[in-house]
């Protein structure tokens, strides 16, 4: 809920200046769960400082349209990726915001993402020449399509940008057909993407600081395998390299695996989800590795050129693995900046018997 929490306080002030709450309200409908009945004061003082601690974080404004095409979704989806690398969201709907409310949303962050708006609508209209009058070229902005038949054309939109200096990051998304899992998954990395462009200098800085020098080396004493980690759901699939792995039960059979809350797969493990855990071999891992290893864009296909086919479950098993389980989601557990995620083995084979598991080891545990 935190890309609504400017709306919160804003929602509470509106009420207030109108003398509407608290004395004529019995019922509040959220849109998150149970209508509330009893005890509304304190369940909205709570809201009220929670969404004031929340909008008081610099990060990334999200303007879509609402109910135009399907940019209600998407922009939760951009949403849901900025928000996974650690940077807070702001979601205002461009034909409704107050411009004065626009103009202070913008001066307040790092980022904008602009969900091309329907052509036709003047308070759209309006509202994107008061931000191109108000944004900075310190700015960076990230450009998207809505799909919702008569979007204002992206190129338009970055040239406007373009000419008053803001910064545009990446490419345009561009939708063709309607939206899929591919296409979800393609503007949840893009979202990615952008907040770990706000934010890799400090986020090395921490990780560096955050051991103690001893500590570190000895962390890093704690050896692990390498392995592949593959998921598929609908059109979306995805990858990793992953070394945090661990059998963790006889009983059903289960094993853990340690992912960065902000990486593309993450979304592809969630609770019932299957995936692949595929084993590399000793000695010849490294093509398989440093192909993984590359920075994909958005959307891409992290199984091109790659041999592989699908595993019983339907996860993508490699050709380079000497063995591979197919895996479960049962339960995840919250490990800081990663999620520690618990999953029953339903299946498996072993490609070449003799063969060893390649190990990782490290110096220093501040990287992985």
């Amino acid at each position: 809920m935190r890309p609504n929490s400017k709306s919160v306080t804003t929602a509470l002030r509106k009420l207030a200046k109108a003398e509407i709450y608290p004395d004529n309200v019995s019922v509040i409908a959220t849109g998150h769960g149970p209508m509330l009945k009893y005890n509304l004061e304190e369940l909205v003082t709570r809201y009220a400082d929670w969404s004031l601690e929340a909008a008081d974080q610099r990060g990334c404004l999200v303007l879509y349209t609402a109910d135009y095409g399907y940019a209600d979704r998407l922009g939760q989806t951009i949403s849901r990726g900025v928000t996974k690398a650690g940077v807070g969201v702001e979601m205002l709907d461009l034909a409704r915001v107050d411009p004065t409310e626009l103009v202070a949303a913008v001066g307040r962050s790092d980022a904008v993402v602009l969900l091309s708006p329907p052509s036709s609508d003047a308070a759209s209209a309006a509202n994107r020449a008061v931000l191109l009058s108000c944004i900075k070229p310190k700015q960076t902005l990230l450009v998207a399509e809505s799909f919702g038949g008569e979007d204002e054309p992206v190129d338009t939109v970055v040239s406007e940008m373009v000419a008053v200096g803001v910064p545009v990051f990446g490419d345009a998304l561009r939708i063709k057909v309607d939206p899929d899992e591919a296409i979800y998954q393609l503007y949840e990395e893009a979202g990615t993407d952008l907040a770990q462009s706000l934010t890799s200098k400090a986020r090395i800085a921490s990780t560096k600081n955050a051991m103690e020098v001893n500590v570190s080396k000895a962390l890093a004493r704690v050896s692990g395998g390498l392995y592949v980690i593959t998921a598929e759901r609908g059109a979306a699939r995805s990858a990793m390299i992953a070394s945090w792995v661990s059998q963790a039960s006889f009983e059903p059979p289960g094993l853990t695996v340690a992912v960065s809350k902000d990486r593309a797969i993450e979304s592809l493990m969630q609770v019932g989800d299957v995936f692949a855990l595929n084993v590399l071999p000793e000695g010849d891992y490294q093509p398989t590795m440093k192909h993984f290893l590359k920075r994909f864009p958005p959307g891409a296909d992290r199984f091109e050129g790659v041999d592989h086919a699908p595993g019983g479950l339907g996860s993508p098993v490699l050709g380079a693995a000497v063995a591979h389980l197919e895996c479960r989601v049962v339960s995840r557990l919250d490990g800081g900046d990663h999620w520690i995620v618990y999953a029953t083995v339903e299946d498996g084979g072993v490609r070449a018997p003799d063969a060893r598991t390649a190990v990782h080891r490290r110096k220093v545990a501040s990287y992985y």
